[in-house]
């Protein structure tokens, strides 16, 4: 079946339900963005029966999120959540969007399947600071911590990412930005799309 990920990092491009003024307010002006059932459905690479999943989540669709974890045959285990700050001192905490609260966070959803992988390292907190980058970017440190947790000489092309923005070294990526890597994922947007108007017909 060739190499099976043991650690996959997703960050979905959720779709939300309103839309923002200007032009570059809203994840819909940056890039091509999915509906929670085509996140569902979505082709996902040959998973080890044993596997670590970092899923990145929003705060306003956080049962989405996890209703996406179980389709997927996850368990989820813990969060680690990111304090976005202005600079590298991070000392300022950031100000995002929302409409009760002000964002200065991002969440990641830590689950497993299978039998537990043993972490190799044992002082990664459930909390850690780094700049804000461009939209929807994940900094430098999270990968940092994934890779201590986890690190890639365990398991040659074991460490997949999905929706990938840029190319990290030992790592399989895929993403809309990474030319040559989504053609299974428009597919099967294109059948998903297919069958709902197939569906709308019927009824």
């Amino acid at each position: 079946m060739g190499v099976q990920a043991r650690v996959l990092i997703v960050d979905a491009p959720w779709k939300f339900g309103d839309s923002l003024p200007g032009k570059g307010r809203g994840a819909q002006k940056h890039y091509k963005c999915m509906t929670v059932s085509e996140i569902i459905r979505m082709p996902l690479p040959p998973l080890h029966d044993d596997c670590v999943l970092f899923f990145w989540r929003v705060s306003s669709m956080v049962e989405e999120a996890y209703q996406v974890v179980r389709a997927w045959d996850f368990v989820p285990k813990t969060e680690l959540v990111w304090e976005k700050t202005t600079d590298e001192s991070n000392e300022k905490l950031s100000i995002g969007m929302g409409r009760i609260l002000r964002g200065a966070h991002e969440t990641c959803i830590v689950a497993a399947r299978g039998d537990r992988i043993e972490c190799m390292s044992k002082s990664e907190r459930t909390v850690f600071r780094a700049p804000r980058g461009a939209h929807s970017e994940k900094p430098e440190e999270f990968y940092r911590i994934v890779e201590r947790l986890y690190p890639l000489e365990l398991w040659p092309e074991a460490h997949v990412e999905l929706f990938a923005r840029r190319r990290r070294k030992g790592w399989i990526q895929y993403g809309f930005e990474l030319p040559g890597t989504w053609e299974h994922a428009e597919a099967a947007l294109t059948r998903e799309a297919a069958q709902e108007k197939k569906s709308g017909v019927a009824q």
